[in-house]
């Protein structure tokens, strides 16, 4: 149900304000990554960048260079990141990115026209509030052609009224109050940098996971050492192809 006040708010305003879109990205140490993020989302109204306050580069001065608003906070996990990240945002709708993802330029065409649609539409009602978006995942510099991961469709592009992430501090997803529609182009996902970041990334995810499940009273993963010689071997050896996209 949609509460009086929510559906004032969004009929209120001129079709540009309606259609008005927020980028919100969460960032530790991307300097080398987050330019081509920040290039690809140059479309939108506005950039909001929450940098970790563990950061040791130059994220926060090159977020700066590009026009966002920078916030600096300790990281508490992937979910609160994403919500402190949206609550800074000033528009009604709110396209989440991390710092080495990239709006392909066809998407950003199809977010524009479809935002405008919906704005333009006059009876209060709310309509479509949120968006999957198909995100190709790179792995190594390669893409990953098939598989699961190849092409994963979460939701990214969500009205605020109507949505937010969850608090997970790992997995955290957008969870959404009403209808949902699909994008047909996509996100590039460059997820790691080499080897050792992979196996770096690896660790935090299964370390928060781990703390996850403790503070909900469960028993940590089972076989870690295992389960990460089979992922890597899994995607650098069985998922991937040659071929450059």
């Amino acid at each position: 149900m949609v509460r009086t006040g929510q559906r004032s708010r969004e009929s209120a305003g001129s079709v540009e304000e309606r259609s008005r879109l927020s980028i919100t990205i969460i960032a530790r140490d991307e300097e080398d990554r987050l330019p081509d993020a920040l290039s690809s989302v140059a479309f939108a109204d506005e950039v909001i960048v929450v940098v970790d306050q563990a950061s040791t580069d130059r994220t926060e001065e090159i977020a700066t260079e590009f026009g966002a608003k920078v916030v600096v906070r300790r990281f508490e996990g992937f979910g609160d990141q994403k919500n402190v990240a949206q609550d800074a945002a000033r528009g009604p709708w709110i396209l989440s990115l991390d710092a080495d993802e990239i709006v392909s330029p066809g998407l950003a065409v199809e977010i524009r026209a479809r935002l405008l649609e919906l704005a333009k539409e006059e009876d209060g009602a709310p309509g479509v509030i949120a968006f999957r978006i198909p995100i190709l995942l790179e792995f190594l510099g390669r893409p990953l052609r098939f598989g699961r991961d190849t092409i994963v469709r979460p939701v990214r592009l969500y009205h605020r009224d109507h949505a937010r992430f969850s608090r997970d501090p790992i997995h955290e997803k957008v969870l959404v109050r009403g209808k949902l529609d699909a994008f047909d182009e996509s996100i590039f996902h460059h997820s790691y940098r080499d080897l050792t970041h992979y196996l770096e990334k690896l660790n935090l995810y299964t370390t928060l996971a781990a703390e996850s499940k403790q503070s909900a009273g469960r028993s940590g993963p089972r076989f870690l050492s295992l389960r990460v010689a089979w992922e890597f071997i899994d995607r650098a050896f069985l998922r991937l192809r040659s071929e450059e996209r």
